[in-house]
């Protein structure tokens, strides 16, 4: 009796071992399909691109959706520079970026008001970054998010000033 409770505790043994392989050679599997699907996805991506719908002057804004390189960019409006494959090259009111195309939405500006935000976005260009005093810099990014294609009077006033400081 004990030699048979002993040769079927050893037949238990053996299977889990077996089932445990079984299952770590699943899971290594897995992994490495997984890793290949990505891959596909990527070539398919690369092997059928989706047009990209900017042009170059339009008027975007720049929505995060978890791209941790836009922090702080949340809600600034851009000028699109150079349109990519998969993204676009933009002006903002610090500098130009690269940024994904799921991460631009449109203003739906009229073509007037496209050329005027074009204009505060060279005013914006003109003055020079460095050695701006933080109360300044916070002034120019809240022009760099408003969500109207005009500057109201004291905006302009205030603009006015730092362009003839900074000349």
């Amino acid at each position: 009796m004990n030699k048979s409770v002993n040769a079927i505790s050893k037949i238990k043994t053996n299977q889990y071992k077996k089932n445990k392989k079984r299952i770590t050679n699943k899971t290594v599997t897995t992994r490495k399909n997984n890793h290949q699907n990505k891959n596909i996805v990527d070539q398919i991506r690369e092997r059928r691109p989706v047009p990209n719908p900017w042009r170059v002057g339009e008027v975007a804004k720049i929505v995060i959706k978890g791209n941790p390189d836009l922090k702080g960019r949340n809600g600034q409006w851009c000028i699109i520079e150079e349109v990519l494959n998969f993204s676009c090259l933009v002006r903002t009111w610090d500098g130009v970026i690269q940024v994904k195309i799921e991460n631009l939405k449109d203003f739906y500006y009229s073509s007037q008001q496209q050329k005027e935000m074009k204009i505060i976005s060279d005013r914006l260009s003109q003055i020079p970054q460095k050695n701006l005093e933080e109360s300044v810099k916070q002034f120019l990014e809240g022009l760099g998010k408003i969500e109207r294609p005009f500057l109201t009077n004291r905006e302009e006033k205030i603009l006015n000033l730092l362009e003839s400081e900074t000349r």
